[in-house]
């Protein structure tokens, strides 16, 4: 017997950096999942690290964790950018509210004010900017989540835009998130709170136009704050030049690792193409947006 979470891959369509004055962001939640077993057993951590802070959350409560053998599944085989980390965390998590309630009583229990109090604890060591964990309410709710932490706002939508398709690639460039958030000075946030504003009324709307201008506005706003990579600005250079693609941007810490594209429908036939010379990874998109955190099995 073994007790499976399912976490999906989290990607910020916008609000990196935003998010880090608790700040709105919306985040896309996408197959494939990773997923945490447990088995009863003697405390093996698999592949999580005892730093980590799933690894961290572990150590604090030693007795309780040391019933079980775990194994962690990265469908991405170790590409950053997706959210493995918080994807161990939350799993290790809910494994821990296991052994207060019953499973089907576990989501009562996943409070995101307390699963980011927990997560604040292990993730933050007091230095630099603390980590905002917009990516690990959006991977507990899953589909489109928008979430606004100093408002206490969460709202879950699905792809509203009949005309329109998002595609993510993976860059193989890495950013060291951790050591990023310790070394960010503070920052005028005004542009991409407007830039963000626009993406909402998009959804509120369902005007794919307003959308698409609000992602572009993003892009320009993180390159003028100097929160985009060099090689991804000169990736967006030349994906803006495909016939099909209306908006690009980076996505995440300095938008290094993965880059959302937005097609027009059924146009992204030389996306694909442009991506197969680069050798870059197509690794989701709007046909693949997950549910959040599931549970399946029993100990």
């Amino acid at each position: 017997m073994s007790l499976v979470f399912s976490v999906p891959g989290k990607t910020f369509i916008a609000g990196e950096y935003l998010a880090l004055q608790e700040g709105p962001t919306l985040v896309l939640l996408s197959q494939p999942c990773f997923e945490l077993e447990a088995h009863k057993g003697s405390g093996n951590l698999g592949s999580i690290h005892p730093e980590s802070p799933a690894g961290l959350y572990i150590r604090k409560h030693q007795d309780y964790f040391s019933q079980f053998d775990l194994g962690f599944k990265d469908p991405y085989a170790g590409k950053g950018g997706f959210g493995a980390s918080t994807a161990q965390f939350l799993g290790v998590y809910a494994l821990w509210l296991y052994k207060e309630a019953p499973q089907q009583d576990m989501e009562k229990l996943l409070d995101f004010k307390h699963l980011l109090e927990a997560y604040y604890e292990v993730a933050w060591n007091g230095e630099g900017q603390r980590p905002s964990g917009a990516d690990l309410v959006g991977q507990l709710k899953g589909a489109l989540t928008f979430f606004e932490k100093r408002k206490g706002l969460i709202s879950v939508k699905s792809w509203p835009f009949e005309d329109l398709e998002i595609h993510l690639l993976h860059t193989g460039n890495k950013v060291a998130t951790h050591e990023h958030l310790k070394n960010l000075k503070t920052f005028d946030a005004s542009s991409l709170e407007k830039s963000f504003a626009m993406i909402r009324e998009s959804f509120d709307t369902q005007d794919g136009s307003i959308f698409v201008s609000g992602i572009n506005a993003y892009a320009d706003s993180l390159k003028s704050l100097g929160f985009t990579c060099n090689e991804t600005l000169s990736l967006l250079n030349d994906i803006k030049q495909i016939s099909g693609v209306v908006a690009a941007k980076g996505c995440g810490a300095l938008g290094a690792d993965v880059v959302l594209v937005v097609t027009r429908k059924n146009e992204s036939e030389e996306l694909k193409q442009f991506c197969q010379q680069r050798q870059l990874s197509l690794m989701a998109s709007s046909q693949k947006i997950a549910n959040g955190l599931q549970v399946r099995g029993t100990l």
